[in-house]
């Protein structure tokens, strides 16, 4: 009986012929709830991605730990507690560079030249001469593409001085030489930050700070314990708090997609039922047990809602698979830019897929359908065919 329960589903769902206005509404159903699920994953992906590119950039900078007073003793214990920890002692000022090609406000963090090694984002993706350059600079690739600058060549940086005037401080140039370029993947990093010899500003101690880099992040905090500090989180609370509550946003609203999706399933499952009532008769009339007649359109809707959330799961891991091509693609087709680095900071689309959020969608999905192919069975138990039959 089974088998034969079996067969007679799949007769309903596969018979194009005699039921086109049926296909043609499962089909339209099923692309609905693929598209659902695709842009659903393809979007969480690329939210998280874009989370934990932005947060390695962030931290492999500017450092996870910022020390803002040089408590040289403590700062020893805590090195010989933690050897896998990176210190990097810098100065840091903002500066002007002009030439021919513009102008352009910066971020100059002068340290020792061993120490630029230490930071990870820099160490990751540079280009250097090996030419020994007393007065070096090492500039991101985005202010190199803007002012056309290239290794090697002279840059020259005006840095204000102590002086004032009614106009601000008065501006001391100093002409640098670029010992390298650097890569970090982050658009205000790669144009608005630069690394220069320590020498530049030794005169200048009410800017230096120590950017902390770890390896291990199970560091424990207590060791700064009367050192004035802030982590990354601190310096980027605001932005925290903005990513997180646009993935959780664009979550709820892609959702109801989902949701929506459902609606052509009981829409689609009332209008088959209405098509199939004389079956649904003949089979009560023949003894069949009314739980098994909704068994057969009961299955017949898991089958469509099943191989749909397998595809759409499918799609969705293709398309965060290739969303930097598909976004480069798109730009080119549509001759407009759809990932702005300047907005976004990141030169590039990421995309991270987390097998938790997978399954989270999986579940909401198969459940939202379930639940929408079992309403509209319930028409089934008021059919009389003892009545209709008289």
């Amino acid at each position: 009986m089974n088998n034969t329960l079996h067969k007679l589903s799949f007769s309903y769902i596969f018979n194009f012929k005699k039921d086109k206005a049926f296909s043609v509404s499962t089909i339209l159903s099923s692309l609905a709830l693929i598209l659902g699920i695709s842009i659903l994953i393809t979007v969480m992906s690329v939210m998280n991605g874009f989370r934990e590119q932005l947060v390695e950039s962030l931290s492999g900078v500017n450092g996870d730990i910022t020390i803002y007073d040089a408590n040289k003793d403590k700062i020893k214990k805590i090195q010989e507690k933690n050897p896998s920890i990176s210190f990097v002692e810098n100065i840091q000022s903002r500066v002007i560079t002009s030439n021919e090609n513009g102008i352009e406000g910066l971020l100059m963090k002068s340290l020792n030249k061993e120490d630029i090694y230490k930071i990870p984002k820099i160490n990751q993706n540079i280009f250097e001469i090996e030419k020994n350059i007393d007065n070096w600079v090492f500039i991101g690739v985005e202010l190199a593409r803007s002012l056309n600058l290239k290794v090697g060549m002279p840059i020259q940086i005006n840095i204000p001085g102590n002086s004032m005037t009614i106009l601000g401080p008065v501006l001391n140039s100093r002409q640098l030489t670029i010992k390298g370029i650097f890569n970090t993947g982050v658009y205000d990093f790669d144009k608005y930050f630069i690394f220069s010899n320590i020498d530049q500003f030794k005169n200048n101690i009410s800017n230096k700070v120590i950017d902390v880099y770890l390896n291990n992040k199970d560091f424990d905090y207590s060791d700064l314990d009367g050192l004035n500090y802030s982590t990354w989180e601190d310096q980027n609370q605001t932005l925290a708090q903005a990513l997180s509550t646009e993935k959780n946003v664009m979550f709820v609203i892609l959702f109801f997609i989902i949701v929506i999706s459902s609606f052509t399933i009981i829409s689609n499952q009332i209008f088959f039922i209405k098509e199939k009532y004389k079956d649904i008769i003949l089979l009560k009339a023949l003894g069949i047990k009314q739980s098994k007649i909704c068994f057969i359109f009961f299955l017949n809707s898991f089958f469509i809602s099943f191989f749909s959330i397998v595809i759409g799961t499918c799609l969705g891991l293709l398309l965060s698979t290739n969303i930097d091509s598909i976004e480069n693609f798109l730009s080119y087709l549509l001759n407009f830019e759809l990932w702005n680095n300047e907005i976004r900071y990141l030169t590039s689309m990421p995309y991270s897929i987390k097998l938790n959020d997978i399954v989270f969608i999986v579940s909401i999905s198969l459940f939202s359908s379930l639940v929408a192919s079992y309403i509209p069975i319930l028409r089934i138990f008021r059919i009389k065919p003892n009545l209709i039959l008289r």
